[in-house]
C-alpha cells in the first residue's frame, strides 16, 4: 500500500502506519484524512492484520495536530467537511475489528491527541507531550475530540485540557488514564512490539466482538450497551475459538485461534 503521507507496512501480522510529514511534525491535512481513511479501510478487510499500530514518523512528533496553513481557505461549510472527515477517520479506527495501539514518540497535540485516543492501547515515550492548544488558535477540538475525552477521562479534566489550552507531561497524561503506559523512548519500540505479540495471540474473533462492546459502553446508554455486550457474546459461540481456547487450557499448551472471519452473518 503506498500513500502520499503514510508510510504503511505490514509484517508478522502486524500493520504499522506512520504519519509520514516530519517535516511539518507529521501534521493533519486533508490528505492525512483521506489517506487513513483509505489505509484504515483496506486493514479492516485484512486476514493477515491481526494489530494496527499507529505511529508518526522521524523522533519528534507523534502528530503535533492540525495543518495550520489549511485554515485560512476555510468558511463555515468547509470546516464542517473537514470535521466530517476527521470524524470517519477516528470513527474507522475504533471500530475495526483488529485492535489499535498507538506508539506515542513525541508531540501528541490537538488533532494528533485524539488520533491517540481513537486508538485501543496508548504507549508513550516518556518525552511526549499531549494537548489541546486549538484554543489558543480561536478555535476548540472539533471532529469529536471533546467529546471522546470527557468519556474517556472524565468530564472535570477534559474541561480543563479543552479550556486552558495547556501542554502536559507523559506522566501526567498517565495520571489521567490517558495513556496506558510510559517508557524511556529508547525502550517504546520494544514495549510496543510485546503489546502486539501479546494481542497477537488472543482470538481475533473476541477481539472484534469485545471492541464492539467497548465501544457500546463508551457510545451507547446502559440498557443498550448491555444488549450489545449479550449479543456479542453469543456471536462467540457460533465459532470455535471458545472450545479451542478451553482445549487448550485443559491441555496446558498455547491456543490456536482462526484468522479473523468475514462481517458476522
Amino acid at each position: 500500500m503506498t500513500y502520499a503521507t503514510l508510510d504503511v507496512s505490514i509484517g508478522d501480522g502486524i500493520a504499522t502506519v506512520a504519519v509520514d510529514r516530519p517535516e511539518v511534525l507529521n501534521a493533519l491535512s486533508s490528505q492525512v484524512f483521506a489517506d487513513l481513511h483509505e489505509a484504515t479501510a483496506r486493514l479492516r478487510d485484512d486476514p493477515t492484520v491481526r494489530v494496527v499500530v499507529i505511529t508518526g514518523a522521524g523522533d519528534r512528533a507523534f502528530v503535533a495536530g492540525a495543518d495550520i496553513k489549511e485554515f485560512e481557505g476555510l468558511d463555515a461549510n468547509r470546516a464542517i467537511a473537514r470535521t466530517a472527515d476527521g470524524m470517519r477517520v477516528y470513527d474507522n479506527l475504533r471500530r475495526l475489528p483488529q485492535p489499535v495501539v498507538a506508539a506515542i514518540n513525541g508531540y501528541a497535540l490537538g488533532g494528533g491527541m485524539l488520533l491517540a485516543v481513537a486508538c485501543d492501547i496508548r504507549i508513550a515515550a516518556d518525552t511526549a507531550e499531549f494537548g489541546y492548544p486549538e484554543i489558543r488558535l480561536g478555535v476548540f477540538p472539533a471532529t469529536g475530540g471533546t467529546v471522546l475525552l470527557s468519556r474517556l477521562i472524565g468530564p472535570a479534566a477534559a474541561r480543563a485540557i479543552c479550556l486552558l489550552g495547556e501542554r502536559f507531561s507523559a506522566g501526567r497524561a498517565y495520571e489521567l488514564g490517558l495513556v496506558t503506559k510510559v517508557v524511556p523512548k529508547t525502550g517504546l519500540s520494544a514495549e510496543v512490539r510485546r503489546v502486539c505479540d501479546l494481542l497477537k495471540g488472543y482470538s481475533p474473533i473476541a477481539l472484534r466482538e469485545l471492541k464492539a462492546v467497548l465501544n457500546a459502553s463508551l457510545e451507547d446508554g446502559f440498557d443498550a450497551a448491555r444488549d450489545v455486550e449479550t449479543r456479542a457474546y453469543a456471536e462467540l459461540f457460533r465459532h470455535g475459538d471458545v472450545k479451542e481456547g478451553a482445549r487448550a487450557f485443559l491441555e496446558k499448551r498455547p491456543p490456536r485461534f482462526a484468522a479473523l472471519p468475514g462481517p458476522r452473518g
